[in-house]
Formats: structure tokens, sequence, C-alpha cells
């Protein structure tokens, strides 16, 4: 057993680094790839002035991770100093999302786990800055729709070491709506502070149960074609399809005249 307090990836913030991240690689191929990204938000933001706070996301896509920089540099406006807790595997591939405020968490190692949340809880209750946790409580990519919404307990046991503490849940999913590129929706809060932090049974079930009704809403509010619920956070480029149509109507112009 190790001393070292720390994860076996630990986050190396580098601001350089987190931005070319974010204007190179998440921006960029969100504007490449999706014809829109959507936001809802239900309720204030969450505010430094109010302390650390743990945003929960479900997760259904290879796509949530870019999701995250954007609610974390458009949504939230970076004002908080952010970290994201990633599968080691996952890191060791991609370690520049240190840069971002990125460390690791193996599930599969009890020790490499319990150093995770510890570390977790100390980048929380520390720093100049308030500080926000990104967590996928799921684990592991599952399909938005699948119930019941299955969480693990990480969440709940690095709640209950961090103290008073705001908790924000975000719905993410992507839909094809009639264009060739399909689109982004992000539903974000309302925010919530734990009953009890020291139940960690029911802080995870609170969190489910949230969570849940978040992705629920979200589905619903698209079947329901309910776009006018929703601002328009990103516009991708334009698809074939809308260069397509645009030149049939300036030659249908063109013969116009």
């Amino acid at each position: 057993m190790t001393s070292d307090p720390r994860p076996a990836i630990p986050a190396a913030k580098n601001r350089l680094g987190d931005a070319a991240i974010y204007w190179l690689l998440a921006r960029r191929s969100l504007w490449s790839d999706f014809h829109r990204v959507w936001l809802q938000s239900y309720g204030p933001l969450p505010e430094p002035s109010g302390g650390p706070v743990i945003i929960y996301l479900n997760h259904s896509s290879w796509w949530d991770g870019y999701l995250m920089y954007v609610i974390h540099r458009m949504v939230l406006r970076g004002r908080f100093d952010s970290h994201l807790l990633m599968e080691e595997r996952q890191l060791r591939a991609y370690r520049f999302f240190t840069w971002s405020g990125a460390f690791s968490i193996n599930r599969h190692d009890p020790e490499d786990t319990r150093r995770s949340q510890a570390y977790a809880a100390g980048l929380l209750r520390g720093g100049k800055r308030a500080r926000a946790l990104f967590i996928f409580p799921q684990g592991r990519i599952v399909h938005p729709d699948r119930r019941p919404l299955i969480t693990f307990p990480g969440i709940a046991r690095i709640i209950s070491q961090v103290g008073p503490i705001t908790l924000c849940p975000v719905a993410l999913r992507y839909e094809f709506l009639g264009q060739q590129q399909p689109h982004a929706f992000i539903r974000i809060g309302p925010t919530h502070r734990p009953t009890d932090p020291s139940d960690e049974c029911g802080v995870l079930d609170e969190i489910t149960e949230r969570l849940t009704h978040s992705c629920d809403a979200l589905r619903a509010d698209v079947v329901a074609g309910a776009l006018d619920r929703y601002q328009t956070l990103l516009r991708g480029r334009h698809g074939i399809d809308q260069r397509f149509d645009r030149l049939l109507r300036l030659m249908s112009c063109g013969r116009m005249n």
C-alpha cells in the first residue's frame, strides 16, 4: 500500500493547455460536427460566493466531456476552478486532460478509489477560488433512456468529506432533428444542497432521483419538439444539406432576375 495520498494521475492545471483543449479540440469539434448546442437552465446557476460545487452529469456519449468544457467556459463563465474525475485508463491515453484539472480514479482498485475520493474532497475544500468538480456518477457510458439509472456511491463519499457544498444536476442528450448534423442538448439545474452530507445512502438516492428526473424532462422536451424552452449556446457550421439548399435558392433568384 502506498503512502502517497494522491491518485495515480493527479491534476496538473495548465492555463494555456486548458485553453488550447477548449478552443482547438472541444469547441472546434462541436462546431464542426453539430448543428447546434442547446441550453436550458432551471433556477440560479452556481455562484462562487456559494462555495464549492459538484456538477453531476449523465454519461451517454463520448461527446459528454466536450460539453463539460462548454458548461465550464460558456455557462459558468470560467468563474470556478474546475476539475474532472476521469477513469484512469482513459486519462493515461489522453493525459493532456490533466491540464484542465482531470485526475484519475481506478474503480477496480479500492485503495486508489479511496485516494481519489479523498483527493477530490481536498480539492473542493481548498484553493483561493471556489472549485467545481465535474463527475459522471454512472461511471461508464450508458444509453440515456436506460432505466433505472444506476449511480456509483463514490460521489456520496466525496460529499461526506467536504462539508457544506452545492450540487447541480446536468442532463445531456444528442438527437438528429431533420438536419444532416445532430443537435446536442444541455439541461442544467436546479442546484440543491444535501440534506445530510453524512448520510451517504440518502445523498446517493437523492442524486439518482434528481438526475433521472432531469434526463426524463430533457427527453420529453426533445420528443415534444419544445425547443422554444432552450437557447442556442453554439451554432455549428452549415451541413451539406444547408449549403445545397442555399445554392438552390441562389440559382432560383438568378433565374427570376
